[in-house]
């Protein structure tokens, strides 16, 4: 239930932080929007025996001055989850509305962002489709959509962008307050997240052809409510990243690698500590120009480990995929994609595998 606030719309406020730069130089409008349909299939052992979610985003990205951008967006989500004993439950409903207002204080030094959730996602979940969301819930299986509702929050932050010796360096900070909402159809308890403190710094720099880049974030939290109770403390978070981009003939190489650590948490009303956790990632990709299109294959591979004194194996994954960038006409651009995923999950001593498949079209649209 916790730690997903804010990855609904990620991928979303990814690509629109991407394009707002660009629609503010052009003055344009970009909306966003398209389809992507994802499965997975588990071996015997785990319980579930597949799970499925189809999403269908839809924001836009709208420059009001040269300094001042905005972006909205929203999506809606249906997952569905099979398990092994014949039952299934499906998830279905529009994510929280994200609304979003970059100010640029300083044109490419200082930047003010302020961020609100507003609840129009589903909560008040059933038996059924409490299981579902426990699946989608994953930092490990990237499912597109991850939680539909969360309540209200509002998020503040400011970034900074310096050049030294060679380097752009950019430090960032903000801070979340999180309203309350109910997660449980059958109750009027209440759950709210604790406050979030997030702070980055960044590294950039042009080396030969290529570039570098390195950053580092830091997350604390305070401790979640239900019904009026301290329910969780979640262990901090911290998250390391690197890439490098550089090119060979008429191809563009990117490289790069990431890993996510999350310490430690403790359940107060009965001091239980939770597990810590580990993601690693290590991916690259190609650009390749096919006249105006661009295919775009990747590779990436994740692991998994987990553990209460010590981290401890929890699963692999192996992604597949390639995107082509499409322009059709001056201002439209179709996205499809397609990526395919094996692995396995540790369960009870033994590993579980599983196999999935990813299809999804975008559509942007300058106006």
């Amino acid at each position: 239930m916790r730690r997903h606030v804010v990855r609904p719309l990620m991928a979303l406020a990814v690509l629109a932080a991407a394009l707002a730069p660009a629609a503010a130089a052009q003055g344009r409008r970009v909306l966003v929007s398209g389809f992507e349909f994802r499965t997975l299939s588990f071996d015997a052992g785990l319980g579930a025996k597949s799970v499925s979610e189809m999403v269908v985003p839809i924001g836009i990205v709208w420059p009001i001055s040269r300094r001042l951008t905005m972006d909205v967006g929203t999506r809606f989500a249906q997952a569905k989850r099979e398990d092994e004993d014949g039952t299934s439950g499906t998830l279905s409903g529009l994510t929280d509305l994200q609304v979003r207002a970059v100010v640029q204080v300083v044109p490419d030094r200082v930047l003010f962002t302020v961020a609100a959730n507003l609840p129009t996602g589903k909560t008040k979940l059933k038996g059924e489709e409490l299981a579902v969301a426990g699946v989608i819930a994953s930092d490990f299986l990237p499912f597109p959509v991850s939680s539909l509702g969360n309540g209200t929050n509002v998020t503040t932050g400011v970034a900074l962008a310096l050049p030294v010796a060679g380097w752009a360096i950019g430090l960032a900070g903000s801070y979340r307050v999180s309203g309350s909402f109910t997660p449980l159809a059958d109750t009027n308890l209440s759950y709210q997240a604790g406050a979030e403190m997030r702070l980055r710094v960044g590294l950039d720099r042009v080396l030969g052809q290529g570039r570098v880049s390195l950053g580092f974030t830091y997350s604390s939290f305070a401790t979640d409510e239900f019904a009026g109770l301290e329910a969780l403390s979640p262990g901090n978070r911290y998250i390391g990243q690197a890439s490098w981009s550089f090119p060979i003939g008429n191809a563009g190489v990117s490289l790069y690698a990431w890993d996510l650590y999350r310490s430690a948490g403790e359940i107060p009303i009965n001091g239980v500590t939770t597990e810590k956790q580990n993601v690693m990632a290590l991916g690259g990709a190609l650009s390749l120009q096919m006249g105006r299109s661009q295919l775009r294959p990747s590779v990436e591979y994740r692991r998994h480990t987990l553990g209460m004194d010590k981290l401890e194996a929890a699963g692999t994954l192996l992604s597949l995929g390639a995107r082509l960038q499409m322009p059709l006409g001056e201002r439209l651009t179709l996205l499809p994609a397609l990526r395919f995923d094996t692995g396995n999950i540790a369960n009870n001593g033994t590993d579980v595998s599983f196999k999935g498949i990813s299809a999804a079209v975008g559509l942007r649209a300058t106006m």
